[in-house]
């Protein structure tokens, strides 16, 4: 550990043993710090700078899809050798943190494991290995683009082979939770919060009656306007007047794309919010596009053509800091964002988190009674103090959950 960074820790560790006790108190709500071991190393940023005193969950992103050898499925050595890294560290700084696997794979991965017992039989018994060999306390399944949609890659029956997967990953995750007393073991799911996905893709009461917590991504919104991860959508007037749309939408479409509505839809399908986590995102979509194609044929073809790149949030600070940006306000997506206009005529635009973004988001999560959040990576955010504070937007978050009140008193949600 640099100087410099074993400074950072070491101020970490007084400023959250300060609120020691009110963290002990809190009312179950989770905080999840997700990381990376790929893009954490490019930093250099190590598992043990991961802060433990606010992140009681660490979620490891992640396995790639396990090879089929035989009648096997086996994970990746790298990433197995990853992942001891990360339970290694926490298991010897701390004996309550719990540390979840994730397990990445695309639709067409899923749905052939999925639709076979044979297949099924393999991918549990790979996940368990990640359980009892590896000491995960959980994992996760990110399942990417399930269904047939037409923005899901996958196959129309997933959302019968899906549960039909997480029956038996159930059974052997309870299984191993009995193979250490008072160790219980957790599944996850990764959810999308693509309108037309969700629709589509998920049994929601079998799929949340099956695993304890899903982590809705905020990556898979189907942002149309500035904002990328908008928490309402941006109505959509039509570029183009032709007479039978109109009469059937109006002038204007209401999109239905905001993490307000999207998230709900999770709920009316029968999901308790308990068990909701919502996923934030630290970092800043950055784009450059033509404005005379966005305006004549709207945001959605304008801004889903442009060249498009992710800026960490430590790397974010300091872009919008330069010179020649300015700055702007979603109303609908509630979150800042930045434009200049470049030499060769198109217009740059970054949209990003920020306090007030953030505060909105989370004003929701505690409305809404979710089960808590995960953050997208603890290694996104200001680390090294280059903006101001060290780790400011998690140490926001943090003190976000721990001040939201307990459930006992709202009315009774589903029994799981």
């Amino acid at each position: 550990m640099t100087v410099t960074m074993f400074k950072i820790h070491l101020v970490w560790i007084v400023l959250f043993q300060l609120h020691h006790l009110e963290l002990c108190s809190a009312q179950g709500k989770k905080f999840v710090c997700s990381y990376s071991p790929t893009k954490a190393t490019q930093i250099g940023y190590q598992p043990d700078y991961i802060p433990l005193e606010v992140c009681p969950y660490v979620i490891v992103k992640a396995f790639s899809f396990p090879s089929v050898v035989g009648r096997q499925m086996l994970f990746s050595d790298n990433d197995k050798i990853a992942f001891s890294r990360v339970v290694s560290s926490v298991r010897k700084r701390s004996s309550t943190v719990r540390v979840v696997a994730s397990i990445d794979g695309y639709a067409r991965d899923f749905t052939i494991t999925s639709s076979a017992i044979v297949r099924r039989k393999a991918f549990v018994q790979a996940a368990v290995t990640l359980l009892l060999e590896l000491d995960a306390d959980g994992i996760e399944l990110n399942w990417m683009s399930p269904g047939n949609s037409g923005v899901a890659s996958g196959d129309g029956l997933d959302r019968i082979t899906m549960v039909q997967l997480l029956q038996d990953l159930r059974q052997a995750v309870n299984a191993a939770s009995k193979n250490i007393p008072n160790r219980q073991r957790e599944l996850w799911f990764r959810g999308s919060l693509h309108p037309n996905v969700i629709d589509s893709a998920y049994n929601m009461l079998d799929l949340c009656e099956l695993v304890d917590h899903v982590t809705l991504d905020p990556n898979t919104a189907d942002s149309l306007e500035n904002a990328h991860a908008p928490l309402r959508g941006t109505p959509q007037a039509l570029p183009i007047q032709i007479p039978i749309l109109t009469q059937i939408f109006g002038d204007v479409i209401e999109p239905g794309t905001g993490f307000n509505t999207t998230t709900q839809r999770w709920i009316n399908a029968g999901c308790p919010p308990k068990k909701l986590l919502l996923g934030i995102g630290l970092h800043g979509i950055r784009k450059a596009y033509s404005p005379g194609l966005r305006s004549f044929l709207g945001d959605r073809i304008g801004l889903g053509t442009a060249d498009t790149r992710y800026l960490e949030h430590r790397e974010l600070c300091k872009t919008i800091r330069e010179d020649g940006w300015n700055y702007a306000w979603d109303e609908y997506g509630a979150m800042p964002y930045v434009t200049k206009a470049l030499q060769n005529g198109q217009v740059e635009r970054v949209s990003y988190e920020d306090l007030d973004s953030l505060r909105l988001k989370m004003d929701m999560v505690e409305q809404k009674r979710f089960g808590g959040i995960y953050i997208d990576y603890v290694h996104s955010d200001d680390i090294y103090g280059r903006c101001g504070q060290p780790y400011l937007v998690i140490a926001y978050l943090s003190s976000r959950v721990r001040s939201i009140p307990s459930d006992i008193g709202f009315a009774i949600e589903w029994n799981q």
